[in-house]
């Protein structure tokens, strides 16, 4: 656990219709088992050997859940390149209501399990752990049963420095009119994450106070703008 509670999802901006649902509807989508990009996800070893209809009854209490993946991660390059289609798309930064539970995932070896163990409790369990190579993605999960989608709220969208300027105005256009107050970014074109510029948000404004008086010195009226992004070049 942290203290930070944002998480982030990285996402292409092609398939707009699904981009634009989990923005203007705040819910991620949560995956099917078969639907999972790793092929060794819920792959057990058993101690023994185990019947047919065993390994049938595995897979169908694997079935039983929906995975919704994410990380904690706003800055990582391969994230960018694997998911967000090279820097062409987007980071959404967002918060799990209170009442959701997240899990950590671990890259250590899978437990063995035991024949006798082949249960809904172990299944939940072994969707908790994923082969070393995906440890870049310094992965966390929700497990839900039923329910295809699962509700966030959204905190910002960060713009790859790659992502087309046609794509990012028409979204631009849409996010101004049904959700105004969201903070919008775009990456530099050369750092992807280093340098952003505020696409959408609050700008505070502090003008310079001309009522001086002898219990104020100069430097107290110094004229400042605050701008809430990150490092304008």
């Amino acid at each position: 656990m942290t203290d930070n509670k944002s998480f982030y999802k990285y996402k292409t901006l092609d398939n707009f219709e699904f981009l634009l649902d989990l923005i203007l509807k705040e819910r991620l989508y949560a995956a099917s088992y078969s639907e999972l990009n790793d092929p060794m996800e819920g792959v057990i070893k058993v101690e023994g050997k185990i019947p047919k209809d065993q390994e049938d009854h595995w897979e169908r209490l694997i079935n039983t859940f929906r995975i919704v993946c994410f990380t904690k991660q706003s800055d990582n390059p391969l994230m960018w390149s694997h998911y967000a289609d090279g820097g062409k798309g987007c980071v959404i930064e967002f918060e799990l209501l209170d009442s959701q539970k997240y899990h950590k995932i671990s890259y250590l070896k899978k437990p063995v399990i035991k024949k006798n163990d082949i249960n809904i409790n172990k299944a939940f369990e072994i969707l908790k752990y994923k082969e070393k190579p995906w440890k870049y993605e310094a992965e966390y999960r929700c497990l839900i049963k039923e329910k295809k989608f699962m509700p966030i709220s959204i905190k910002s969208i960060i713009f790859g420095g790659r992502a087309d300027v046609t794509k990012v105005e028409m979204l631009m256009h849409i996010i101004s009119f049904c959700k105004p107050e969201l903070k919008v970014q775009k990456s530099s074109p050369i750092n992807l994450v280093e340098k952003m510029g505020l696409l959408q948000g609050h700008i505070r404004h502090y003008a310079k106070r001309t009522d001086k008086d002898v219990d104020h010195c100069d430097k107290c009226y110094e004229f400042e703008i605050a701008r809430e992004y990150f490092g304008k070049a």
